[in-house]
């Protein structure tokens, strides 16, 4: 093969890579993050995200329901790839389920549980064994309503005391609605 050949199909190989990794830059980050998901579950399954959490630079926390009519709500820790992003671990509950959920992963441990038992809540409260009181990030429905709440810890030694903590539903008063129950189980890891 010649040299003016080699020359050609080098740049046809530089052009196509190149055409490849503009494509992927340039797509809608919630499409890829979705399309990631339902990669997991089977194409068949209908996913809604409802919230994405960054917990560092190529990390981050994925709340979405599952299943037809959102049978379930489940928490997908994706990390980010050269290109896109890479389902690395996650749980899942029924959506009827009143009890929280705890996973923990290498860097993070998160707690979650639903929050549409009470409309007048204003809300949710954890309390370590130690007496520290953190306050849950609460996630709303497209329709403004408070579905589920989420805490998420990334110190390692403070991973078994949120496994512990008491979580508490509160009205803007101050006034305890619910003690949200401890799970029977141990954390998922």
């Amino acid at each position: 093969m010649s040299k003016k050949w080699k020359i050609i199909l080098g740049l046809v190989a530089v052009l196509c890579i190149g055409g490849y990794v503009m494509t992927n830059i340039t797509q809608d980050e919630a499409q890829v993050i979705e399309r990631e998901v339902k990669r997991v579950h089977g194409q068949l399954t209908t996913v809604m995200i409802l919230h994405v959490e960054k917990i560092d630079r190529d990390r981050i926390l994925v709340f979405y329901e599952s299943g037809l009519g959102g049978q379930r709500f489940a928490v997908a820790e994706l990390k980010k790839t050269l290109l896109s992003w890479k389902y690395e671990n996650g749980f899942s509950l029924n959506t009827g389920d009143k009890k929280r959920r705890y996973s923990v992963s290498n860097e993070f441990a998160v707690m979650t549980g639903p929050a549409f038992h009470y409309d007048d809540f204003h809300e949710i409260k954890i309390e370590t064994a130690n007496g520290d009181v953190h306050t849950a990030t609460i996630i709303e429905s497209e329709r403004g309503t408070k579905i589920y709440w989420f805490y998420v810890v990334e110190e390692e030694s403070k991973f078994e005391e949120i496994n512990d903590a008491a979580v508490y539903t509160v009205t803007e008063d101050g006034e305890v609605i619910e003690e949200i129950e401890k799970p029977d189980n141990d954390p998922l890891y």
